[in-house]
């Protein structure tokens, strides 16, 4: 299509140029851009028809960009600056207010449950929790910091990887005295087994356990909601796979400890330069450092360590006690979290 003689130019594309470019192959590109190899590929190829020019040299040795391309990269950074400071200008929120990205489970179930620690720590703070289903492009203004199971790659964009989630069966105690207990992967095909649709990050993980868990599934529940898969489960409707952190705060889940992890992925803090360089941003980010330190949560550590199960009530929300708060406020001083080195 055309205007005035000239081809349009998609802004999209030129944001899956950039990330390419940037990353140095379409495959590390394709999983921060929530899009298939095939999608990028495409979106590459109908970019170069539309500038009329190939911007990179394709061989074995992966992408090189031409010097048509070192230039269309250099624009496609300008532009991108351009457009973040017109969000920032355009307040799509309060210039106060921090908004951060988090996948629903994360979100609901610990993020939320965590914020009193953080107004415990900074009264005045101002931040919206922002649930998004996908991977969050923080450099096109999803928001401002964002928690992803993703690396994020972008230039401007500073990565710092939080911890692992361990993904494990769980059923209900009435479930488990109705049908018995599973004790292995093989048991769960005379199960009901409840599954959550959408879970594309990392599938390198999850490539053994979800042949066997797809294989044992033919006719039980799916959502794509995480928060409605947990909920099902602890009904009794059947098991699911759930982050081990569920054991931290509802009792009305057992760990099924005799199976082995289904799959185990690490996760990311992501923010971007300006957010870096905001005092607001500072006990922000050092209360989501705390809220996932392996430290102090087993359950976010790189080596598995089974949950325990408890009793059937559910757990109440226990607030951080308040020595470990005044060992926060020791840890945050000044506007400035001591923390170690953020990694770009």
């Amino acid at each position: 299509m055309t205007n005035g003689g000239r081809s349009k130019l998609d802004w999209d594309r030129l944001k899956v140029f950039q990330a390419v470019a940037e990353t140095g192959s379409i495959n590390a590109a394709a999983g921060p851009l929530a899009m298939s190899y095939n999608k990028v590929s495409k979106d590459l190829e109908a970019l170069e028809r539309t500038l009329g020019h190939q911007l990179f040299d394709r061989s074995n040795r992966g992408l090189e960009l031409t010097a048509v391309g070192e230039d269309i990269l250099r624009s496609a950074r300008s532009m991108a600056d351009t457009v973040q400071a017109i969000v920032d200008r355009a307040g799509k929120h309060s210039p106060d207010e921090l908004v951060i990205c988090a996948r629903e489970g994360i979100a609901t179930y610990w993020l939320a449950r965590r914020l009193p620690e953080l107004l415990q720590l900074q009264p005045d703070v101002r931040v919206f929790l922002k649930v998004l289903p996908t991977t969050p492009n923080l450099s096109d203004g999803d928001g401002d910091i964002a928690i992803q199971f993703e690396k994020p790659l972008m230039a401007n964009v500073v990565a710092r990887q939080l911890g692992w989630l361990h993904y494990v069966p769980y059923a209900a105690p009435q479930y488990i005295a109705r049908h018995g207990e599973p004790k292995a992967m093989c048991d769960l095909q005379s199960h009901q087994c409840l599954r959550l649709s959408g879970a594309e990050y990392q599938p390198e993980c999850w490539e053994g356990a979800a042949t066997a868990w797809g294989a044992i599934l033919p006719n039980t529940m799916g959502t794509d909601a995480g928060t409605v898969l947990m909920e099902a489960c602890a009904s009794g409707a059947g098991v699911a796979a759930l982050p081990s952190y569920v054991s931290e705060f509802d009792d009305r889940l057992a760990p099924l400890t005799s199976i082995k992890p289904l799959a185990s992925l690490r996760f990311w803090l992501a923010y971007t330069e300006r957010v870096r360089n905001m005092e607001a941003s500072a006990p922000v980010l050092h209360w989501i450092r705390s809220c996932f330190d392996p430290a102090r949560y087993a359950c976010f550590r790189e080596i598995y360590v089974p949950p325990k199960r408890k009793n059937n009530d559910r757990a109440p929300l226990t607030l951080v006690p308040q020595a470990d708060v005044e060992l926060s406020r020791n840890g945050y001083q000044n506007g400035h979290a001591q923390s170690p080195g953020d990694e770009a």
